[in-house]
This record gives C-alpha cells, structure tokens and sequence, in this order.
C-alpha cells in the first residue's frame, strides 16, 4: 500500500483559492485549512470516512477492549518482546490487523492507506501523553495494558476516537497540501524545500490542535455498539456510520477556524 502524492488537487475555482495562500509569505495555517475544506466535493469527503477507514478505527478500539479483557498481548505481531518497546509492538500489531482486514475486505483506498498511518501515530501519541510513563521507548507493557483499558472502562471511547480523528485528518490535509506545495517551491513565499516543509509542519500541528478539541462524547455509545458487532463487514459499516459524524464534526470545527 502507498499513498502517491503527485496528482494535482483539482482546477476547481475553490482549489485556487488554496493554491493562492502559497504564494502568501507566512500563511494563516488555519485559513489554509479553512479553504480546504471550502474545497472538498462530496465524493472525497466521502472517501474520507469509506470503510478503510472506519476498519482503522475499528482496531484503535480494539485496543482498549482487548486491554480490558487483560489480553491485550494478543494484538502483538508474533513473537513480539513485550519487555522491549511494547508501544511500538502494538502500534505494529494494530496496523498489521487493520491492513489484514483491509486486504480480505477489499478495502483499500488513498484514505485507508492514510488512515493505516494514523493508526500507527494514534498509539505513539496515545503512549507520550501518559503521566509518569516515561514516553514512547520506556513505557513498560502493564502500564500500557492499564492505560489502555481505562478508555474503555471509565466510557472514553470517544476520547480514543478523538486522537484517531486528529491523526487522521493531519496525515489527510498534509496529503491534500503535498499534491500542490511543490509547485510554489522557488518562489518568494516558499524560497526553498525546507520551507515548504515547515509550512506543512504548521498546517498539520493546526490542524491537530483544532481537532482535538471537538467534542465527541455523544458518540460512546454508539461506538461501543459497532464494536459489539461480530461480522467485519457489519462492524466495519455501523463504525463507518457514526465516524462519518465524527468527521463531519471535525471538518466544521476547521472550516469555522479562519473565523474563529
């Protein structure tokens, strides 16, 4: 799997209105962000919660039901060292499920291979902002189990699907930014490769901070009900149903950015 970047966005009126903000020195990130989600056609916000996707999520959840259950060492890959940098065990277990299940489904698409990204980029997160866990390398495997379980146990899935979302839609935008940036690379607002980088650096880290603070506690219940469903094919759409809300929640949280 592998998401390309070198198709062109689209020539829309509403793309150009993207593609003017490179050639602004020093850009408002969350204007950038506003105006791409001005430009989104149904279609790609569509594709942006299509089942590859919701599957992803599917197996962050896991990760705190599972935890839960006190086997949360059955979503390591095999024979995985539990005693050695078990966070990057799980981030590997995780996604090796998700594209597993994306594969026997036929699930892939651009966004589901994005979506596999954040998968992986949710549990590093998820492990950094543990209190007292001493980070990503040295959080042991209890620890771990524990902090994981307790999203399921005190009703917080929705926080878990919270981080997914923020992870998502960064790897999504940078996507979005990548297919166009290079093309400004030489100009006076982006003299150089590494501005263009740190431009989409700043766009993602918005974009992050933007997301994380929709609220999405109505959505626990729900959640906890797709998950229950035994058929990937019927947890794989009721999760597709409510992150479509999730999403959808999400993108009007930063089209209302550039006001805010």
């Amino acid at each position: 799997m592998g998401t390309s970047s070198s198709q062109r966005s689209p020539a829309t009126p509403e793309w150009e209105r993207v593609r003017e903000l490179y050639l602004q020195p020093n850009p408002n990130p969350a204007q950038m962000l506003a105006r791409i989600v001005a430009a989104l056609d149904s279609d790609t916000r569509a594709g942006m919660s299509d089942p590859g996707v919701a599957c992803c999520l599917g197996h962050l959840l896991d990760g705190a039901t599972v935890a839960a259950t006190g086997k949360l060492s059955g979503l390591y890959p095999s024979g995985a060292d539990l005693a050695h940098a078990p966070v990057i065990g799980l981030a590997s277990g995780l996604r090796q499920a998700a594209e597993q299940d994306i594969v026997v489904g036929q699930l892939a698409s651009r966004f589901s291979d994005l979506a596999l990204d954040a998968l992986g980029t949710s549990v590093l997160d998820i492990a950094e902002s543990i209190p007292g866990g001493g980070g990503i390398l040295r959080l042991d495997y209890t620890h771990l189990t524990d902090h994981m379980a307790s999203y399921y146990h005190q009703n917080r899935l929705h926080d878990l699907t919270q981080t997914f979302l923020a992870h998502d839609l960064d790897h999504v935008f940078r996507h979005f930014v990548a297919r166009d940036i290079s093309d400004f690379v030489g100009t006076e607002a982006l003299p150089t490769v590494t501005a263009s980088s740190v431009l989409q650096d700043r766009i993602a880290h918005t974009c992050r901070i933007i997301t994380a603070g929709v609220d999405l506690s109505g959505t626990e219940a729900p959640f906890r009900e797709a998950i229950a469903q035994h058929s990937l094919e019927h947890r794989t759409h009721a999760l597709q149903d409510v992150f479509r809300y999730t999403l959808d929640s999400g993108l009007a949280a930063l089209a209302d950015a550039e006001v805010a």
